[in-house]
């Protein structure tokens, strides 16, 4: 099942989704790739992002040095964060001056043979700012959330939401906010492809 939403672009449209997007979330991805062609080539982060913004970030619970070297394999788990304080946020910083401390934990890669580029999934955690930052550009990709997430979005906070909803979808079809309200869960599959695009608020009337 597919929900998509189309949210007047409002950093508090967001907040309901911030849960997800810190815990975890899984997209459809093309792996067999570095990290930096799959969060700039296939998600359209901007380079600058990732060079500069982009101060800690962990493959596989690993912290990671180099994007430009990692292979990502199909499930592969990609943590993002700014930078974080302290002795241990501060060894965590990719190519910072306390790697060395962390050498036994760092991502290493392995493989000699480059891995072929195929359709597979990844899971993205988005830690502090980013998820603000980086979330519309996944959700208008589409994740993959366990159908309690989904609900928990979708009915748990469709309150909060609904003063930031243009438009709603369930697999083509539009929904009033009412019957995305009343849904009958039961029947939803375990896993849910949530869609979420910000537009401007003068681009399409609001639903009522």
């Amino acid at each position: 099942m597919q929900i998509t939403l189309f949210l007047k672009k409002d950093k508090s449209s967001l907040v309901a989704f911030s849960s997800v997007l810190h815990h975890g979330f899984q997209v459809n991805a093309m792996v067999g790739c570095s990290i930096k062609e799959l969060l700039c080539d296939q998600f359209e982060v901007a380079e600058e992002i990732l060079k500069h913004r982009i101060q800690t970030l962990l493959l596989d619970g690993k912290p990671l040095d180099d994007e430009e070297r990692a292979t990502v394999k199909g499930g592969a788990t990609i943590a993002l964060s700014i930078a974080l304080g302290g002795m241990v946020g501060v060894s965590l910083r990719k190519g910072g001056h306390l790697t060395n401390i962390r050498s036994t934990i760092t991502h290493q890669e392995k493989e000699t043979v480059k891995i072929p580029s195929t359709e597979g999934m990844v899971t993205i955690k988005l830690f502090n700012q980013l998820a603000g930052e980086l979330g519309p550009l996944f959700l208008k990709k589409g994740l993959w959330v366990q159908k309690n997430d989904a609900m928990a979005i979708l009915k748990d906070r469709l309150a909060a939401l609904r003063s930031f909803i243009i438009k709603i979808e369930k697999d083509g079809m539009e929904l009033t906010p009412d019957q995305l309200s009343n849904l009958n869960w039961s029947e939803v599959p375990a896993k849910v492809l949530l869609k979420a695009f910000l537009r401007p608020p003068e681009n399409d009337p609001k639903v009522v």
